[in-house]
């Protein structure tokens, strides 16, 4: 059933575990063991018991219950000896049992997180055209629901298994020291249940895939309607989208209940197998009692250990669907780990102007050519508005230039001269990035405090620089009027500010980041004609100031670049 492919990855993932997970197997396999020496101290009470209870026995006379009980107590001291010592072991057993579920759940959390924070990473380093044709929300399903399946899942099923196999055989030898022919008739069970397992558990996993996937749709489509509340609103489409989710809904509960009558159907089967096995067993041990070839003591061992094979066997049934599950699960992690990684150097620069050359450039999106052998020049320090028609390609040509995608064909360099005055020529990659100072469309802003936003672009600043860039862009007396100044929080997409106000802030965050590059994705649109001339002058009149590129439909900003590059006319570029 599982590949040996996932099988590996799952244990690479367990091997830094494996000291803590033995420790919480030692613990349950001590247990494991008590548990079986407890019912051979019960088989050995019961059988003095039955020796005292008869009636050519000295202790049994005409006398109260009170003082036939002290009388056997004083005469067979072992039986309190026996009692005590078989309350200790519960004791203990206790004690050991809290212990390993306390390990086991700090276990657990570690190793979800470990799996957690290493996917969560591959996601934000995955080449962004792969890792965008997945919804974010089916990224969260994956980063919570499918790690901490893996995690737990891992962490009990092995644990589970190992110990089970551990209490099979201790069973089996003390019930096969006993009587060997149904120590082999229960242990014979095991097969039955391994079948119906392995038989079920195919189906279990594919149905497990479906609801994983069917969980995705479901919560994406909740979080694109309350990230466009307003839309839905606008539309009166409240109720609609209610029905809609409900038919997501009604699809998801046909897998769960499909998964789950497997399930049960596999439980039932195998539980009914070992019912029958039991009454077997039983059967048994009352002829052998009747022929006088068996005392009570020993039957209720007998039961008792016939349960504890029958027991691992169930238990080592019933780990098939959730080992489908994890399979499941670890599959879909997986997927996201074997997307390509972007390929991050050393590249270290010191300068505070670059350029920008695009040199015979072409570039297909989905059998669309957006540019054809396309060449631009972007001298340094100089400030650039892209311009052109909607779907001209002037957000392609953001995501060519800051290695979001890779052209087809052609070149994209970065150049820039040093203290020498020698020329440095950088292709494109994600290491420029480091060099890049970015708005992008929309509002973007985190929910946090206004400090926190700015200093994502540099943690370094000190309140005096935070409150310097604030004033570059006519944001400064807006936020020290707010109650907690620049700790004031604001809510997701800046919430508690107006669209200019959080643009504003984006445009700070982007400013506070000491890059020779800026780009603006149509970062001001929000914004009035006055307050983006003045962010602009602000910029300008830096010494040295970066290279800007601005995509912007305002005719009145055009007049303040050193160059406008008008995508409708690629063919004039150069």
């Amino acid at each position: 059933m599982p590949n040996k492919q996932t099988i590996k990855w799952l244990f690479n993932e367990l091997y830094p575990f494996i000291p803590r997970l033995s420790l919480i197997i030692f613990f349950k396999s001590v247990v494991v063991f008590s548990g079986i020496y407890m019912a051979i101290i019960a088989k050995n009470l019961i059988d003095k018991a039955v020796s005292l209870a008869n009636p050519t026995n000295p202790i049994q006379q005409n006398v109260s219950i009170h003082h036939r009980i002290l009388a056997v107590l004083e005469s067979e001291p072992t039986l309190i000896h026996n009692i005590i010592f078989y309350l200790l072991i519960m004791l203990l057993n206790l004690i050991i049992g809290m212990t390993a579920s306390f390990l086991a759940t700090y276990l657990n959390e570690r190793f979800d997180f470990h799996i957690r924070e290493r996917l969560f990473n591959n996601i934000l380093k995955t080449k962004w055209n792969e890792i965008i044709e997945y919804h974010s929300e089916d990224l969260m399903v994956r980063l919570t629901s499918d790690t901490r399946i893996v995690a737990s899942g891992l962490i009990e099923t092995c644990t589970t298994i190992i110990v089970l196999f551990i209490s099979l055989i201790a069973a089996f030898g003390t019930l096969f020291y006993y009587d060997r022919i149904i120590a082999i008739f229960a242990f014979c069970l095991g097969p039955v249940a391994v079948y119906f397992s392995i038989f079920f558990g195919r189906k279990i996993k594919s149905y497990q895939i479906k609801i994983q996937e069917s969980e995705a749709k479901y919560r994406a489509f909740m979080q694109e309607n309350i990230a466009n509340i307003d839309v839905i609103k606008s539309f009166s489409a409240a109720d609609r989208m209610s029905g809609f989710l409900n038919k997501l809904y009604q699809e998801r509960l046909k897998l769960v209940i499909k998964k789950n009558r497997l399930t049960i159907i596999m439980s039932s089967i195998v539980g009914l197998s070992f019912s029958l096995g039991y009454l077997g067993a039983l059967t048994w041990g009352v002829l052998k009692i009747s022929l006088n070839l068996m005392s009570f003591g020993t039957l209720s061992i007998f039961l008792s250990l016939v349960s504890r094979i029958q027991t691992p066997i169930l238990g080592l049934a019933q780990t098939v669907p959730h080992l489908a599950s994890v399979m499941a699960s670890a599959g879909r992690i997986m997927e996201i780990e074997d997307k390509t990684l972007e390929n991050h150097g050393e590249t270290i620069i010191q300068t505070n102007q670059m350029g920008i050359i695009f040199k015979d450039v072409t570039f297909s999106y989905k059998n669309n050519t957006i540019f054809d052998n396309f060449n631009l020049n972007i001298p340094p320090g100089s400030l650039v508005a892209v311009t052109g028609t909607s779907g001209v390609g002037k957000t392609t040509l953001i995501r060519l230039l800051m290695g979001f995608v890779d052209a087809d064909s052609g070149s994209i360099n970065y150049h820039y001269h040093n203290k020498s005055g020698k020329e440095i020529k950088l292709p494109v990659s994600p290491d420029i990035r480091e060099y890049i100072s970015y708005v992008p469309q929309g509002n973007t802003l985190f929910s946090g405090t206004i400090k926190d936003n700015i200093l994502l672009g540099n943690p370094d600043l000190t309140n005096e620089q935070v409150f310097n860039i604030l004033e570059s862009v006519s944001m400064l007396d807006v936020v020290l009027a707010l109650p907690e100044g620049i700790n004031t929080r604001i809510g997701e997409k800046g919430f508690g500010l107006s669209e200019g106000q959080a643009e504003r802030i984006a445009i700070a965050r982007a400013m506070a980041k000491p890059a020779p590059i800026m780009v603006f994705d149509e970062a001001t649109a929000a914004l009035d004609e006055k307050t983006e001339l003045t962010i602009i002058e602000s910029i300008k009149r830096i010494k040295n100031h970066p290279t800007c590129i601005f995509i912007t439909h305002r005719r009145k900003t055009l007049t303040l670049m050193d160059k406008e590059i008008n995508l409708d006319d690629i063919g004039s570029l150069s």
